[in-house]
């Protein structure tokens, strides 16, 4: 297996990876909702409506990240073609956009996470004053 065939079957992996923590989001939503369906919405549950919303938000950027990814596939693949790497300047511009729609794909990701953790946290912030609620 030669290093370019390597590189593929990472990211392969990384999407397949990502794919994955779209479909935890969906299932984090469903949880949740669930959780509350047959009550009454009160001020308690606010951090509950934050998570749904950082998860609803995470699903986005995963999705993005995904169409950014197949979409720098598909200019690395143009980059590839002799037509482009004969003229110049159609080279230095599919490298271009190789690179600036990979760094859209980054970023989309990492914001993927960022806004799962944040919806863990507001989840546990949520279980954390119910509990207290029935406690006290």
């Amino acid at each position: 297996m030669n290093e370019t065939e390597q590189l593929n079957e990472l990211d392969k992996i990384g999407v397949r990876f990502d794919q994955f923590i779209i479909a935890v989001n969906g299932a984090l939503i469903a949880y949740s909702m669930k959780q509350i369906e047959d009550e009454i919405l009160t001020v308690s549950q606010i951090p509950l409506g934050m998570a749904i919303i950082f998860w609803g938000l995470s699903f986005y950027y995963g999705i993005n990240s995904i169409r950014r990814l197949i979409t720098t596939r598909i200019i690395g693949v143009l980059k590839e073609r002799n037509e482009i790497k004969l003229n110049p300047e159609f080279f230095q511009m599919a490298r271009d956009k190789f690179n600036e729609v990979g760094s859209l794909a980054n970023k989309n990701n990492k914001r993927m996470y960022n806004y799962l953790y944040a919806g863990g946290i507001s989840f546990i912030i949520w279980q954390i004053i119910e509990m207290s609620i029935l406690t006290f």
